[in-house]
């Protein structure tokens, strides 16, 4: 009986430790590569994810009909599964069996995934970044190929609420949008920290924010936050005597394109299709024949200048695309290894710009579209 009562307790506070030890991880696996189409046939399925009739995961290109070109070859981009680890995943970790149940897949410490930011806010923060890589890959491609944009900023976006701070008391969100500060209006970053410097530690800020109800209608919302003073930082000495009010933010822009262009991922988020959205619309809206024939897939954040950034997961990703039957995959120079990690016999090549991805295509047999100055809509 009592080999039975050890036996129960040890069980049991292995269960504990597992329980515990996976709270401080997040497992990365691999996700799915969905087709870039501009197919009316890519539609929502019943997860909410997009997919073609034949069960292929699909994101959709929407433009006029009229300027559409048919592809040849494939675009594929890429996700990647994140999740809090589960116990059992913890447990194949620590015995070094997790990729054998689960191929390409990884754990990595919560504060490495999380950072400063409340669990709360990461779905927030994630389909922010997916709203500006879809807006960022329009523009663009549409400038590549010689449109002009006009670009009109809002006010400041707030992608973090700290807790704890001014803000939070206010009730500032993740997605608000600062449009006013004491009735002085807010059109990006630099107008929202000039106007809040300009008052003291203990002033009473009237903010006033464009506000995304759940019914997907956007209202004005006046909120009142009693600023404090700016508190010390990592390498950082405390200011008193500045303003503080505990977010973080960045200007929210919108463009306007020479025609309609709609990019619907589903429930995809996060920043790194940016260069695939972008290659994809390129080829849709040109000849059809970037990829020369083959099946290209890429990742990476696509900023305004055409540089690409780089972005997390990428040995999943790899995992994910190889599966799909990419032949070539086109990623940030900074993941490169991790990319080969797991690339098989697919190429891979590091592009830290657009303009790099579309000479690797076109030394692979694709046709690069050639930017025609003065288009208009």
């Amino acid at each position: 009986m009592s080999a039975l009562v050890v036996a129960i307790v040890l069980i049991f506070g292995g269960l504990i430790a597992a329980v515990r030890g996976a709270r401080g991880y997040y497992e990365l696996s691999p996700g799915t590569a969905p087709l870039i189409t501009a197919s009316s046939s890519c539609q929502p399925s019943s997860g909410g994810n997009l997919s073609l009739p034949h069960g292929q995961p699909c994101v959709r290109l929407m433009v006029p009909a009229e300027r559409v070109h048919d592809v040849q070859g494939s675009l594929f981009m890429v996700d990647v599964l994140e999740g809090q680890a589960t116990p059992s995943e913890y447990v194949l970790s620590k015995l070094g069996l997790l990729n054998f149940f689960d191929e390409g897949a990884t754990l990595i410490p919560a504060d490495e995934i999380l950072g400063t930011t409340p669990s709360s806010q990461l779905n927030c923060q994630s389909d922010q970044a997916m709203q500006s890589a879809t807006s960022s890959a329009a523009v663009v491609a549409l400038q590549r190929l010689g449109y002009s944009v006009h670009e009109d900023d809002l006010g400041a976006q707030i992608d973090q609420v700290e807790p704890g701070t001014a803000a939070s008391a206010a009730g500032l969100r993740c997605n608000d949008v600062v449009t006013a500060i004491n009735g002085q209006a807010v059109h990006t970053d630099i107008d929202f920290v000039n106007k809040i410097h300009a008052l003291k530690p203990g002033d009473l800020a009237h903010i006033t924010v464009s506000r995304l109800g759940a019914d997907g209608k956007t209202t004005s919302v006046d909120l009142s936050a009693r600023l404090e003073g700016t508190p010390a930082e990592p390498g950082q000495a405390a200011q008193p005597g500045r303003a503080f009010l505990g977010v973080a933010f960045e200007t929210r822009s919108t463009y306007t394109l020479p025609f309609d262009v709609t990019i619907n991922v589903g429930q995809i988020g996060g920043p790194s299709a940016g260069l695939a959205l972008t290659l994809g619309l390129l080829d849709v809206l040109s000849n059809g024949q970037l990829t020369g024939g083959h099946r290209v897939a890429a990742t990476g954040t696509i900023n305004l200048d055409g540089s690409v950034g780089d972005v997390g997961g990428v040995a999943q990703k790899a995992v994910a695309v190889r599966k799909a039957g990419a032949q070539v995959f086109l990623v940030p120079p900074q993941e490169l290894g991790a990319a080969m990690s797991q690339a098989g016999s697919m190429k891979v090549y590091a592009v830290s710009t657009l303009q790099q991805a579309l000479d690797d295509l076109q030394a692979l047999g694709g046709k690069i579209p050639v930017p025609t100055a003065g288009q208009t809509g």
